[in-house]
């Protein structure tokens, strides 16, 4: 080493450590730049994470329930509907959001239920973008009007809105967001005969919720909220049944 380059070596040096506003900018520069390299190998290794666990996924579901999260493809980000309007047979059974008929044409709707329903659908959405389906929830003989768009659906799941026509007039019965079961085992004490309803709900990065819905006083209420334990919430069978209910969208459970 030559004269010269201990000289400017000797300057480095000093700029470094001496008490300098020069340092305290050095300083800030180097720690932005680790900042910068850290962020991009926390990016990388959470990309290659997925990766790892969008593959073990599919592998594990089939191509028919897997989800590929470079495709958009339409059964995604439809409702797969029943060949024919299900109905309860046995106390024990459960009729899934899943198993009900969608095909149903919305444009064929009393036009006060088409009101009712424009209310809450974002202005822009077109009619045929509206998914209907019917269901009799208390067994007296007349459809209530399930309906369901993907334009409600969020990090929270898919959104669904029930109308029942009460005294010649239709009204809103329930508004939730969450993929459902309908139970047919029974009505809480104190509620009506209407099928309780429930459905998982999940805002944003908070816990999962399991809400069960009872009809009283001409509407379905929150009957319980219980938060779902770690243990369940991240269970093969657990995930499994949310993923079927949402028909694998992952984008639309978080």
């Amino acid at each position: 080493m030559n004269q010269i380059d201990k000289i400017l070596e000797h300057k480095l040096v000093v700029a470094i450590t001496k008490k300098t506003p020069q340092r305290k900018y050095l300083i800030i520069i180097g720690l932005l730049i680790a900042a910068l390299f850290s962020s991009a190998y926390f990016y990388r290794e959470v990309k290659l994470e997925n990766g790892w666990l969008w593959d073990r996924l599919n592998k594990k579901l089939g191509p028919h329930l897997g989800y590929n999260p470079k495709s958009h493809n339409n059964s995604c980000f439809n409702i797969p509907s029943g060949s024919e309007r299900p109905v309860f047979v046995n106390r024990e059974d459960e009729i899934k959001a899943t198993d009900l008929v969608w095909r149903e044409d919305f444009k064929k709707l009393p036009v006060a239920a088409k009101k009712l329903i424009r209310k809450e659908v974002p202005s822009g959405v077109e009619d045929y973008e509206i998914n209907v389906a019917f269901f009799d929830l208390n067994n007296d003989g007349t459809d209530e009007v399930f309906v369901h768009s993907n334009n409600w659906n969020g990090s929270g799941g898919r959104s669904f809105l029930i109308l029942e026509k009460q005294n010649n007039k239709w009204k809103q019965i329930a508004f939730f967001t969450g993929s459902f079961i309908m139970i047919n085992r029974w009505a809480p004490e104190g509620y009506e005969s209407h099928h309780a309803i429930m459905y998982w709900y999940r805002g944003g990065g908070a816990d999962t919720d399991q809400v069960v819905l009872a009809y009283k006083n001409h509407e379905y209420k929150e009957y319980s909220i219980t938060p779902v334990p770690l243990n369940v919430l991240y269970s093969n069978d657990f995930q499994k049944m949310i993923l079927d209910l949402n028909w694998m969208c992952w984008d639309s459970w978080n």
